[in-house]
């Protein structure tokens, strides 16, 4: 009975079961749609991480640029394209994403603003006007996509009609630009560490990608311009149709809306990362070829460059934050014969001589290893000191500088006799004890302290002079950025401290800071405090958080001794727990 001719009603039960097996088939089960949508809130919590590091990463950067302009500038110009490209790219996607759920979802609006407003009621969007370091998102809520399981809009979209001339092929070349912008940036060692593969070498210009013949694109590629662009291999080797070779075919060829949004703000996480680690890459290769410590070569440090006469010179001879059992000197004192000298086990050298009175003067160098040649080297130093009937010698009893503001201890010894006086060129100095004195420094960059005795000099000694240096902002009661509600409400307010300053007193007061918070559901706001404690407006946002909501203080001002108003750029974020 297999080749009895079937009645029309048969032919019509056929062809509706063929057509309900087809439809089970293309159903995407609705867990698998929530998971998606489990995901895609990952990544946009993750990309608010990376933003956010992101602008730190800068703001560090422009401020080693203010300090070192000549030796950072080369990197900061390219650390300033790649942000462009990075602009570029990840304004499109946002643009892209948007664009895509609004022709699916509210096609039926006849303008953009019409589709806005459309999606804010439906919750598609948790807002309009989400900025990012500068770039506009779109914080797409997906569990509110009707056809989130539509696959057929999407393709059309991303792929084409006919497939090979959607978006998603504009969308690799601008991923490939990037790429291209990453690799000037960090150069062919670091470009593969950065991500954004496409993997695609589908209607590739042949002289961009090596004159590479279409019959061997299956066959894996290896030059520095396929490095450049991000392609390396087919994603179906073999095949005769090229299409399916594609990165664009691979990720975007019949996948449903849900799995597009949330690939491409992967896309947008990918990208982030990859400026990240390329702006970091850019910091590390200021400083790539210099040796691992402050400052690099032989240094003297003498107790005292005056002696009274039966007094023992004393100095140390060191490389400078050189730790090294192995380090030794070799000195030579008032051209006599040489001595060697071995460090104390911590890159110090301990020299010492007795002479008579008079001026001396000894040389010698210091044998090292160099990192960067692994070979050792010398690195000579010289130094003279005097030795002198009773003089004087004046010395800043907590540093090598002096501070605006405040009172600088001053210590002044020695003398010949008589009654020591000392002086200042600039500001005050007065008298605390016995050769002790108390320096307020005026408004120039160097001040002298010039002793005498009985109306005779015995000398003088120029100290810099210094604001007082910037304080750490700080809210009592957090731990590793994250504080619970009632915790914050105890804190109360924003503070300012000085961290590892040997002087006492100095004392800063938070005269102001702005106030920006976002929650989950996508509120965002901005207050300003014109002191440190929170306002009545902070408060209630707080006692109205949630687990998970972002509080960031930032432009803090605080106010010192010295009267001056500061800003502290590095912002404060706090997560409630």
């Amino acid at each position: 009975m297999s080749g009895a001719k079937e009645t029309p009603r048969q032919k019509m039960i056929g062809m509706m079961y063929l057509v309900y097996t087809a439809l089970l088939a293309m159903n995407v089960s609705k867990d698998i749609l929530d998971a998606f949508d489990t995901v895609n809130s990952g990544v946009q919590t993750t990309n608010i991480t990376l933003a956010n590091q992101i602008d730190q990463k800068y703001a560090a950067f422009a401020d080693q640029y203010s300090k070192e302009p000549e030796k950072a500038g080369p990197y900061w110009e390219k650390a300033q394209a790649l942000k462009s490209e990075a602009d570029d790219l990840i304004n499109y996607v946002e643009a892209l994403k948007w664009d895509l759920v609004k022709k699916i979802e509210c096609d039926k609006a006849k303008t953009s603003a019409e589709a806005v407003s459309m999606a804010l009621e439906q919750g598609l969007l948790k807002n309009t006007d989400t900025l990012r370091n500068g770039r506009r998102i779109y914080d797409i809520n997906t569990s509110k996509v009707k056809s989130r399981d539509n696959y057929n809009k999407p393709t059309a979209y991303m792929m084409g009609e006919p497939e090979g001339n959607g978006v998603a092929f504009e969308l690799s070349e601008k991923i490939r630009k990037f790429r291209s912008e990453i690799f000037k940036a960090v150069g062919e060692e670091h470009i593969h560490e950065m991500g954004l593969m496409t993997d695609s070498i589908f209607n590739r210009d042949k002289e961009a990608l090596g004159n590479v013949p279409t019959k061997e694109y299956n066959v894996k590629v290896d030059t520095t311009m396929l490095k450049y662009y991000g392609a390396k291999i087919d994603y179906a080797p073999g095949t005769t149709d090229e299409l399916q070779k594609s990165w664009e075919y691979h990720n975007f060829h019949h996948t449903v809306l849900v799995a597009d949004v949330t690939l491409l703000n992967k896309l947008i996480s990918d990208a982030q990362t990859a400026e990240l680690n390329a702006v970091t890459q850019l910091m590390t290769n200021i400083h790539a070829a210099d040796y691992k410590f402050d400052e690099i070569g032989a240094k003297v440090f003498a107790e005292s460059g005056y002696l009274l006469s039966g007094q023992t010179y004393k100095a140390q001879a060191m490389v400078t934050a050189w730790q090294n059992t192995q380090t030794k000197a070799y000195v030579k004192l008032d051209g006599g014969a040489e001595k060697e000298y071995t460090s104390d086990g911590q890159g110090v050298i301990n020299l010492d001589f007795n002479c008579g009175v008079g001026q001396h003067k000894y040389t010698g160098y210091i044998k090292m290893l160099d990192p960067s040649t692994n070979e050792m080297k010398d690195f000579p130093f010289e130094n003279t000191f005097t030795v002198a009937p009773p003089a004087v010698s004046v010395s800043a009893v907590k540093m090598n500088v002096v501070y605006r503001g405040i009172d600088n201890p001053i210590a002044v010894g020695g003398g010949v006799g008589g009654e020591i006086s000392a002086s200042a060129s600039s500001g005050s100095l007065t008298r605390t004890g016995n050769g002790t004195y108390n320096l307020r420094p005026g408004e120039a960059n160097e001040v002298t302290i010039s002793v005498s005795s009985g109306g005779s000099s015995l000398g003088s000694m120029k100290f810099r002079v210094k604001d007082l240096p910037k304080p750490v902002a700080l809210i009592r009661n957090v731990v590793n950025g994250q504080v619970s509600k009632s915790a914050l409400q105890a804190a109360g307010r924003v503070e300012a401290e000085m961290k590892d300053f040997d002087f006492d007193g100095v004392r800063y007061d938070v005269v102001g800071y702005t106030f920006r918070y976002k929650t989950k559901s996508g509120t965002t706001k901005e207050a300003k405090a014109g002191s440190g404690a929170f306002t009545d407006e902070i408060r209630n946002a707080i006692s109205q958080a949630n687990v998970g909501d972002m509080f960031v203080f930032t432009a803090i001002q605080v106010r010192g001794n010295d009267g001056k108003t500061k800003t502290i750029e590095t912002p404060i974020g706090v997560e409630i727990k």
